[in-house]
C-alpha cells in the first residue's frame, strides 16, 4: 500500500535532525510567552511573540552549528522565560529592575522560604519546570539523531560549526535591536547583568557615611533617656494585634502596657529594603534618594554620646548591596543571630536574648539598643516555638500567623522587663517594617499590586516620665500616620527638633522608590481604610 505524499514527506521529516530541532526552538521560545499573552497581559504583550521569532531562529541557528550549543541556550532561555512567567503568574512583572533588585538583595533563608512555598509547594511552577526540561530532552533527541547522521555521512564539523555561529550572532544581533529586547528571557536576563553589575549605590552610601562620622561634631542632645530601645517588627499587620481591635488575646503586653502611646500607623513601603531605610534616615516616600546620602538615627545617637547596638535575627544579607546592613553597619556593636550561633535554619526570636548579655546594659550609661526580629515572617509556623503559642494546634495560616504576633508580645515583653526593671530613664518604641496580607492559605507582601494589609503596622511609644510623649500623643489621636518620619520622632524625643515632624501622608512606595501609590486607592483583603 502506498503512502500519500505529504505522508511520506512527514515521515522522512520525524527522522531528521532539523524537524525536532526547529520543533525544540519553538517550544522553547514560544510556549511561555503565547500563554503569558493569552493570560497573563498586565505582564506580557503581542510584541513579544515577534522577539519569539527571533529566539527561535538564533536556537534553530545554533543547534544547526551544534547541538550542544542548542542545549545551553534552551538552558538558559527557558530558565529565563520560566523565572518571568512565575514572577507573573504570582505578583506580576511591575517595574523588571526593582523586582530583579528585590530577588538579588534577598537573604538565603528568605529565599530558602520562597522556593519553599512558591516552587515546591506550587503546582505552576513544576510546570514551568517541566517545560523546561521537555526542551532539554528535544535537544538530547537532537543531539542523538546528529550523531546518528554524522556517522553515516561525514561532514566537516567546525565548518558547519562556525558558519552556524556566526548566523547566529548576526541574526541574535540585528533581532536585539529590533525586538528581542523586549522577550521575556532577554529582558529578564539583561536586566539581572544591568542591576548585579552596576555601581551599588548602597555601597556608596557606606562610604560617605562613614567618611563624616570621621569628623562629625558631637551633638547636644536635652533629653535625658538613660536607655532607648527600638524594636525593629517584620510583617506585622495590627489588624490581628489585639491592642487595636482583633478578637483574640494577641497582645497581652501590650494590652497592659500603661502609659504608652499606640498609633494607627502605615508603613511607607511593603519591602524591608526599602521601608526600614526611610523609617530610620531622613528619607521619605517622595524623596527616597536621600538615604543614601544621609546618616541614620543610629549615627545621631552616637554623636549625642549612645553606645548603639544591632542585634538582629535576620540575616546581613550582602555588604555592599544591602540597605538594612548598611544601616546596622553605623551602631558601634554589630551582631547577627545566624552568625553568632549558627543554626541551621532562622530560629524564632528569643534566640536573640543568646547574642548579648544582660550585663551589656550598664547602669548610668547613655546607650541604645535597636533590636531587629524576624517577627511575623513567612514561614510562619516556624516563627514561634510550639509550647509557646497562643492557638496549639492552628488549622490554617491564619491562625499560624496569630501565633507569630502572640509570639512577639511576648518577645516585646521580655525586652520591656529587661530594661525597665533597672530603674533607669528609659524610652521604648515598637513598629514593623511594613504588614502583610492573610488568607486562610496563603499571605505576602511586596505585591506590585499591593493589598492595604501590607502596609498596616503597629506604632507604640512608651516612657519611663510619659510627659515627653505628650506632644506625639496629641499630635497622632485618632489619626493614621505615616512612619515615613519616625526618624523625626526619635530626634525630637532627643531635643534635636523643635517638633516631632509626624507624617500624615497616604503616599506609600510598591516595592521600590519611585511607584509612589496612595494607601487609600489601594485594594483590600477585610476592611478598607480611607481616615
Amino acid at each position: 500500500m502506498n503512502r500519500p505524499t505529504w505522508l511520506a514527506r512527514l515521515i522522512k521529516w520525524s527522522r531528521s535532525e532539523y524537524f525536532w530541532l526547529a520543533l525544540a526552538a519553538i517550544w522553547t521560545s514560544f510556549l511561555t510567552v503565547t500563554y503569558g499573552v493569552l493570560f497573563e497581559s498586565h505582564s506580557y504583550r503581542p510584541e513579544m511573540l515577534l522577539g519569539g521569532v527571533v529566539v527561535a531562529v538564533v536556537l534553530f541557528l545554533l543547534g544547526w552549528a551544534h547541538p550542544a550549543l542548542y542545549l545551553v541556550g534552551a538552558f538558559l532561555i527557558g530558565l529565563l522565560n520560566g523565572i518571568y512567567a512565575h514572577t507573573a503568574h504570582y505578583w506580576h512583572i511591575g517595574d523588571l529592575p526593582v523586582r530583579v533588585e528585590t530577588a538579588l538583595d534577598s537573604s538565603g533563608g528568605e529565599m530558602s522560604e520562597f522556593l519553599d512555598q512558591f516552587v515546591v509547594h506550587s503546582k505552576f511552577a513544576w510546570v514551568l519546570i517541566a517545560y523546561v526540561v521537555i526542551a532539554l530532552a528535544l535537544g538530547v533527541w537532537v543531539w542523538y539523531l546528529h550523531h546518528k547522521h554524522v556517522q553515516q555521512a561525514p561532514q566537516h564539523p567546525w565548518r558547519r560549526l562556525g558558519r552556524g555561529l556566526a548566523a547566529a550572532v548576526v541574526v541574535g544581533s540585528l533581532g536585539y535591536w529590533v525586538v528581542a529586547s523586549s522577550y521575556p528571557a532577554v529582558a529578564l536576563g539583561v536586566t539581572s547583568v544591568q542591576v548585579y553589575t552596576r555601581v551599588n549605590p548602597v555601597l556608596k552610601r557606606k562610604e560617605n557615611v562613614a567618611a563624616f562620622m570621621a569628623h562629625a561634631k558631637p551633638l547636644h542632645c536635652t533629653a535625658t533617656f538613660d536607655k532607648i530601645v527600638y524594636v525593629q517588627g517584620e510583617s506585622a499587620n495590627r489588624d490581628y494585634m489585639h491592642a487595636y481591635g482583633y478578637d483574640l488575646p494577641t497582645t497581652p503586653f501590650l494590652d497592659g502596657l500603661k502609659n504608652k502611646v499606640q498609633i494607627r500607623a502605615i508603613s511607607p513601603a511593603n519591602q524591608t529594603m526599602t521601608s526600614i531605610p526611610i523609617l530610620l534616615t531622613p528619607a521619605t516616600v517622595e524623596n527616597y534618594d536621600v538615604f543614601y546620602t544621609s546618616p541614620s538615627i543610629i549615627s545621631d545617637l552616637r554623636r549625642c554620646g549612645y553606645q548603639t547596638f544591632w542585634l538582629s535575627n535576620q540575616l546581613r544579607y550582602s555588604p555592599y548591596t544591602d540597605t538594612v546592613s548598611s544601616i546596622a553597619a553605623e551602631a558601634d556593636v554589630v551582631r547577627f543571630v545566624l552568625e553568632e550561633l549558627n543554626p541551621s535554619t532562622t530560629p524564632p526570636d528569643g534566640a536573640l536574648f543568646e547574642i548579648f548579655s544582660p550585663d551589656e546594659v550598664v547602669p548610668g550609661r547613655k546607650q541604645a539598643f535597636f533590636f531587629h526580629l524576624m517577627g511575623s515572617h513567612y514561614e510562619w509556623s516556624r516563627r514561634y516555638p510550639p509550647d509557646q503559642a497562643l492557638i496549639p494546634h492552628p488549622k490554617d495560616r491564619i491562625e499560624e500567623y496569630v501565633n507569630t504576633i502572640y509570639y512577639t508580645d511576648h518577645i516585646l515583653e521580655r525586652l520591656f522587663d529587661l530594661f525597665q526593671q533597672r530603674g533607669e530613664n528609659v524610652l521604648f518604641i515598637y513598629t514593623s517594617d511594613h504588614g502583610e496580607w492573610m488568607t486562610a492559605t496563603a499571605g505576602g507582601h511586596a505585591d506590585a499590586h499591593p493589598y492595604q494589609e501590607e502596609y498596616r503596622v503597629p506604632l507604640v511609644f512608651w516612657a519611663t516620665h510619659p510627659e515627653v510623649l505628650r506632644p506625639i500623643a496629641e499630635a497622632t489621636q485618632g489619626r493614621i500616620v505615616n512612619t515615613e518620619t519616625l526618624d523625626l520622632q526619635i530626634r525630637f524625643l532627643l531635643g534635636l527638633e523643635d517638633d516631632p515632624g509626624i507624617s500624615y501622608s497616604y503616599k506609600v512606595l510598591s516595592l521600590g522608590p519611585g511607584r509612589v501609590m496612595d494607601y487609600r486607592d489601594l485594594p483590600y483583603l477585610n476592611h478598607r481604610e480611607t481616615h
